[in-house]
């Protein structure tokens, strides 16, 4: 069986951009059954077609029973929360791990905690830098990957925030 790896870039808000991408792939048979950051591993068998699914939270052995008995076979997790399923597309259809908004919701909400508790361990390692300044060029290289960082942390805070509030709308209008 022929595998290959791809590089490719998802930030956590774009799960459902990513699990479209890894289902359109699988369409094409090349299915995902590995992950690594920003790095998808594949194989290849045009006789099977997946649908993939990915879902954010802690797990223990019951977590992936519950996934195993609706039909979703666990692919590989990514840092301890980061949980990839799959199941074959004749058989789950359309169905979604999450299918309520108020589920999704609250997923992000896991997400925006997990990412804040990081972030803010982030700027506080990165204290020091401001604290013993010195206008070098790895003071400032420094400053420059940090800065770059945390523009990009905010754009992920208000993403998961704009993913959270259009669930929260949905879930009133259902």
């Amino acid at each position: 069986m022929k595998t290959f790896k791809k590089f490719k870039i998802s930030l956590a808000n774009d799960m459902d951009k990513e699990e479209q991408w890894l289902t359109e792939m699988s369409a094409k048979g090349y299915h995902c059954y590995k992950y690594r950051p920003f790095t998808y591993y594949f194989e290849e068998d045009p006789t099977r077609s997946y649908v993939y699914q990915v879902d954010f939270q802690s797990s223990n052995d019951e977590y992936f029973e519950l996934y195993k008995q609706a039909g979703w076979e666990h692919v590989h997790t990514a840092m301890e929360s980061f949980h990839y399923f799959r199941a074959p597309k004749d058989v789950i259809g359309d169905k979604r791990i999450y299918s309520d908004p108020t589920s999704i919701k609250n997923m992000y909400q896991r997400m925006l905690m997990f990412y804040s508790i990081i972030f803010i361990c982030m700027l506080v390692a990165q204290a020091g830098l401001l604290l013993n300044w010195d206008a070098t060029f790895f003071s400032i290289l420094s400053l420059t990957i940090v800065s770059a960082v945390i523009i990009l942390y905010i754009y992920l805070f208000i993403r998961l925030l704009q993913k959270m509030k259009k669930y929260d709308k949905q879930s009133h209008i259902n």
